[in-house]
């Protein structure tokens, strides 16, 4: 499995001949995302003006936290090296060299969108933000930061933590009411 991770971080990893616009908006989107994906969540869920928008907000918060703990916990057992402390691929995003699994922005953002996506009113929300969360742990990998397996462990995690979030806002302020059909 580790091999297969190895290969396909190589495959997607952008090389030193890359275009330098691929790498700029890699580094970008790798490192600057939330300035994007934060924003627009907030956007979008107060462009409904509801008090069920801060349901998933609240969730969002909560399952952010709730992911950062797990993602420490993880890499205090597993300290798995980043690619760029074994030579592997390019590094073109200054990096310490911290866990690399799972990936805490790979966590965050999966989080954040998968906390839109359990209600029903915001998964179209949710699935936007799905697709930009997707498109920073493809960034991560790209720069050099993260290897895929990384990536799909952010987003197990960060899922996980947007259920674990929904159901303590559930039990705290009851559930949440019933989708009419139009």
């Amino acid at each position: 499995m580790l091999g297969l991770d190895h290969q396909l971080f190589l495959l997607l990893n952008a090389d030193a001949d890359a275009p330098g616009w691929l790498v700029a908006s890699a580094c970008f989107m790798a490192a600057h995302a939330q300035w994007l994906l934060l924003p627009l969540a907030l956007g979008l869920a107060l462009h409904h003006a509801r008090a069920q928008a801060l349901r998933p907000l609240a969730a969002a918060v909560l399952a952010i936290a709730i992911g950062s703990l797990a993602c420490m916990l993880i890499g205090m057992l597993w300290d798995r090296p980043r690619p760029f402390e074994l030579g592997l691929g390019h590094l073109h995003l200054p990096h310490s060299g911290s866990p690399s699994f799972p990936s805490s922005h790979a966590t965050a953002f999966a989080a954040l969108a998968f906390s839109f996506l359990l209600v029903a009113e915001y998964r179209a929300i949710g699935a936007i933000l799905l697709v930009l969360a997707g498109l920073v742990g493809v960034a991560r990998v790209v720069v050099g930061v993260h290897y895929p397996l990384d990536i799909a462990g952010g987003v197990v995690v960060g899922g996980l933590a947007a259920m674990a979030a929904h159901r303590l806002i559930d039990r705290l302020a009851g559930p949440r009411p019933a989708v009419r059909s139009a």
